[in-house]
């Protein structure tokens, strides 16, 4: 798991951090989850004053729920030895581009080029409380040495972000931006393919794990290239996108038959409800 730092109010070493709800590995396991139904039911959330799970773990963004409760089940609930639960390095997994430094702004912002022009500037003090964080500097941190990444400082792909120009981190942004779309691209290159020896069945996702020739008619061939036609920084965005916003966004084109299905799982869900 990660922390999410950045959700703390007053960072100091005795602070309570919440997980970060991007990224989590687990084990699956019946009776952890008996656990947290236990939990749940008695309501140990202490809410008035918000002192959280336990009394401990509250008054962080998501205290209430997911990033919440697993700190307090595996820090205060948990049978001590039970688990081998470790934080992994941030920057390298649930790469965020975040800064370590809190800002003079009232949220979260990258280090600025220019903090007079932007109106803002890194502090000394670190999020998580210790004195030097400059090993956690996600920021300046490039892509190629990070395994997963979490689209929330850099902003959503699907919202043509514009990658937080005039900051440390707008390099390390539009790489993962770049990154992402890479990966749209391959999806459809993938749906794309013709197979001489492969036979559509009845429901486009009967052949899900073959993904070829998911994109059959022509006039959806045509419609997928069409999308691949932006004109906003073709070498980062690829063509996905005419503008910065969630308007410039040119969308997915959904495989053939996928609209159909969709219907006659609505009206055979609506006939069963009657």
């Amino acid at each position: 798991f990660t922390r999410d730092y950045n959700s703390v109010k007053d960072p100091n070493p005795d602070a309570p951090v919440g997980i970060q709800g991007g990224f989590l590995v687990v084990k699956p396991s019946l009776e952890v989850l008996d656990r947290f139904k236990t939990i749940l039911r008695r309501g140990e959330f202490l809410l008035d004053p918000r002192k959280g799970w336990g009394g401990k773990f509250g008054g962080f963004y998501g205290d209430m729920t997911f990033q919440g409760i697993l700190p307090y089940y595996y820090e205060m609930v948990a049978p001590e030895g039970e688990h081998n639960e470790i934080e992994l390095d941030r920057c390298i997994y649930n790469q965020m581009a975040d800064n370590p430094r809190k800002s003079t702004h009232r949220f979260p912002r990258a280090t600025p080029l220019d903090p007079e022009k932007m109106g803002f500037s890194d502090t000394t003090k670190c999020r998580d409380g210790r004195e030097d964080c400059s090993d956690t500097d996600c920021q300046r941190v490039h892509p190629r040495d990070s395994v997963t990444a979490h689209f929330t400082f850099c902003h959503k792909p699907w919202d043509c972000s514009d990658g937080l120009p005039g900051t440390v981190a707008h390099e390390t942004c539009s790489v993962l931006l770049r990154e992402w779309y890479g990966v749209r691209r391959e999806l459809e290159d993938w749906w794309l393919l013709k197979d001489p020896n492969f036979k559509r069945a009845k429901t486009w996702w009967d052949n899900i794990d073959d993904q070829r020739n998911l994109y059959w008619k022509a006039e959806t061939v045509d419609q997928v290239y069409e999308h691949r036609s932006g004109s906003l920084n073709v070498s980062t965005y690829l063509g996905y996108c005419d503008s910065f916003g969630e308007n410039g966004y040119r969308s997915l084109t959904h495989p053939d038959g996928w609209f159909e299905e969709q219907e006659k799982a609505v009206k055979k869900e609506l006939k069963h409800q009657h």
